[in-house]
C-alpha cells in the first residue's frame, strides 16, 4: 500500500486475509468453516463502519475553504477517488449475492452455504462461459488500483488486489498453490461462505485504499477528520453460553481506535472501568471491563435462557455507539455429593457438599442453602459445604445461586437413632449375662449407637450421655442418680445382689449449640453381683 509504514490496521487487514486463505488451503472441517459465517459478518460491520468513515473524510476535504489551484485539485480528485472506490464496493457486493445463489436462482442459506463447494466455482471459474465471471472480477480489481493509482500518482503506488498464491511468503514454497493464478487461489474448492467472506475482505482492502487516498488528499486541503490509527481484529464466538452463576466477564472495545482519545463506556448505563488492553502488533487500546455473574428465571425446556445487556461507547465528536450483547445462560443443577445427603436426622445437622458442573469458584461462593423456617435451618460452613438441621418429617431444601433459586430438593427426615445400654467398669465393658464382678467400685451406663452411618456423618450429634437414671437394689427403693455413674462402693453390695437400672435419661449436643432430649430410650439393665 501507498503511504509508507503500513498502520496497525493495514497489518491487521494483512493478517486476516493471510489466515484465510491459510484455511481455504487446507482441507479444514464444517466447524471451522462454519466460523467463516462469523469472519463475514464482522468484516461486513468494518465496510459499514469504513464507509461511513470515508464519506466523513471526503466532507471534511470539501470544507475547505482555499482557492489555491492544488487545493481544489485535491478536492476533484478526492470526489473521483469516493466515486470509484464506491462504485467497486457495490459491485463486490454483487459479486458475494452471485456466490450466495444456486441454481434456479435460489438463495444458498444456512449449512448449505457453509458446504457448498460447487457454487463459487460454477460462478467464478466456468469453463463454459471462459470463466467470464471471474475474470470480469479480476479486471475489476485491476482497474481499480490502476486508476487510483493515476488519480494519486503517488511515489509509492497501490499494490495489486489480484495477488496469486506465489505472491504470499506464506505459499510461495508450497507445491499446491504456488502455481495457482488468483481466481483458482481464490475460489477452487473454496465453500461458497468462504467465498463470500474473501469478497468481504477484498471491499475492507478497496475501502482502505481508499482511506489512504483521502488521508493523503486531506494534508493537502487541512480537512479536520478523526483519524483511526488503530485497529483491532473482531471475531465474535459462535456459542456464548456460560452456567448461571459463573462470571460473565469480556471487553467492551472500540473496533477503530484513535491515540490520545479517551472513550466512555457504558453497560446498561454503569460507566465501565477503562484498561489499556495490548491488542498486539505493538497498539493498545482503550477497553471498558465488563464482569457481572449470568443468572436467568426463563430457562427453556433444554434448560437454555437468552439474556442480554445494553453497551453504549461514547467518542468525542461522533454519534453513540449502541450495541445489544446477547448471550446464553445454561440452567444449573445442583448435585449432593455427600453419601449423607441420602439421610437426614430430625434436630440433627448433617453436612452436605452441593456442587454444579461447570460453575467456577466465583460462581460457587454465590451458592446457598434455605429451608422454610418451620421446617429446619442452614448453616454455610464453606463455599458449597452446608449444614441441614431439619425439625420436620420433610425437608424442603432450596438451592440458591447469587440469591436466585434454582432447585429444589425434598428430603425425608429420621428420628435419631435410639443407643442400646453399654454397661463399663473403667475402660472394662461388662457383660452383663455373667454379672458383675464381686468388689467393683464403681460402674457407668453408657449409651452405644449401633446406627453406623448416624455415628460417621452426625459427627456434632452424636456423643449421648446419661444424665440420670433410676437405681434399684434388690428390688428396694428406688434411687435417684443424676448422671450414668453407679458409686456401688456406697451400698455395701454382696455377692448375689441383683441390682436394676431404669429411666435412663439420655441427652446429646445438637450441631447449633444446644442439648437435645433423646426421647425414647430403652436402656434399662438387670444385673447379678458375681
Amino acid at each position: 500500500m501507498a503511504g509508507g509504514k503500513e498502520t496497525p490496521r493495514q497489518k491487521m487487514i494483512g493478517m486476516m486475509y493471510l489466515v484465510l486463505t491459510a484455511l481455504l488451503a487446507l482441507n479444514v472441517s464444517s466447524a471451522i468453516l462454519e466460523k467463516f459465517a462469523i469472519v463475514n459478518t464482522t468484516l461486513e460491520d468494518l465496510v459499514v463502519e469504513d464507509k461511513d468513515k470515508n464519506v466523513a473524510k471526503l466532507a471534511a476535504i470539501e470544507k475547505s475553504t482555499s482557492n489555491e489551484a492544488k487545493v481544489l485539485d485535491a478536492i476533484e480528485r478526492a470526489k473521483k477517488v469516493r466515486e470509484i472506490s464506491k462504485s467497486m464496493v457495490e459491485y463486490l457486493g454483487t459479486v458475494k449475492v452471485k456466490l450466495a445463489t444456486g441454481s434456479g436462482g435460489k438463495a444458498l442459506e444456512g449449512e448449505e452455504l457453509v458446504l457448498n463447494t460447487v457454487n463459487p466455482e460454477e460462478v467464478m471459474l466456468n469453463a463454459k462461459n471462459e470463466r467470464k465471471e471471474g475474470k470480469d472480477y479480476e479486471k475489476r480489481l485491476k482497474d481499480y488500483v490502476n486508476e487510483l493509482n493515476g488519480i494519486m500518482k503517488l511515489k509509492k503506488p497501490f499494490d495489486k488486489l489480484n495477488k496469486k498464491a506465489s505472491d504470499f511468503e506464506a505459499f510461495k514454497n508450497d507445491q499446491h498453490q504456488a502455481s495457482k493464478d488468483f481466481l483458482d487461489f481464490t475460489f477452487e474448492g473454496t465453500p461458497a461462505m468462504a467465498a463470500i467472506a474473501m469478497v468481504s475482505q477484498m471491499q475492507t482492502e478497496v475501502l482502505e485504499y481508499e482511506a489512504t487516498a483521502l488521508d493523503s488528499l486531506n494534508r493537502i486541503t487541512k480537512g479536520v477528520v478523526y483519524e483511526v490509527d488503530q485497529l483491532v481484529a473482531m471475531v465474535q464466538a459462535e456459542s456464548n453460553s456460560i452456567v448461571a452463576g459463573n462470571s460473565y466477564e469480556g471487553d467492551l472495545f472500540v473496533a477503530g481506535a484513535a491515540s490520545g482519545v479517551t472513550p466512555e463506556m457504558f453497560k446498561d448505563g454503569q460507566r465501565l472501568q477503562l484498561e489499556d488492553k495490548d491488542v498486539g502488533l505493538s497498539s493498545k487500546v482503550k477497553m471498558g471491563k465488563i464482569k457481572f455473574i449470568a443468572g436467568a428465571s426463563n430457562y427453556g425446556p433444554d434448560g437454555v435462557a437468552k439474556s442480554s445487556f445494553k453497551v453504549k461507547i461514547n467518542l468525542p465528536g461522533r454519534p453513540p455507539i449502541d450495541r445489544t450483547i446477547e448471550y446464553k445462560v445454561i440452567r444449573p443443577v445442583a448435585e449432593f455429593g455427600s453419601a449423607a445427603s441420602a439421610t437426614l436426622y430430625r434436630d440433627c445437622g448433617t453436612e452436605v457438599k452441593v456442587s454444579i458442573q461447570g460453575l467456577d469458584p466465583a460462581g460457587l461462593a454465590t451458592l446457598s442453602l434455605t429451608v422454610p423456617a418451620d421446617q429446619g435451618k442452614v448453616y454455610t460452613i464453606s463455599p458449597g459445604v452446608f449444614a441441614i438441621l431439619p425439625t420436620r418429617g420433610q425437608c424442603n431444601v432450596g438451592v440458591l445461586l447469587a440469591g436466585q433459586q434454582i432447585q429444589t430438593k425434598k428430603f425425608e427426615t429420621q428420628d435419631v437413632p435410639l443407643p442400646i445400654a453399654k454397661l463399663m467398669a473403667g475402660p472394662t465393658t461388662i457383660d452383663i449375662a455373667k454379672g458383675i464382678p464381686a468388689g467393683t467400685a464403681s460402674v457407668r451406663i453408657e449409651p452405644e449407637i449401633i446406627d453406623q452411618i448416624f455415628a460417621k456423618n452426625n459427627n456434632k450429634d452424636n456423643k449421648y450421655y446419661v444424665s440420670g437414671l433410676i437405681l434399684q437394689i434388690n428390688g428396694g427403693s428406688p434411687i435417684s442418680i443424676k448422671s450414668g455413674t453407679i458409686p456401688l462402693n456406697q451400698y455395701n453390695l454382696r455377692k448375689g445382689d441383683n441390682i436394676t437400672i431404669s429411666q435412663v435419661q439420655v441427652q446429646r449436643p445438637a450441631y447449633d449449640g444446644t442439648t437435645k432430649q433423646v426421647s425414647g430410650v430403652k436402656m434399662s439393665v438387670n444385673c447379678r453381683i458375681n
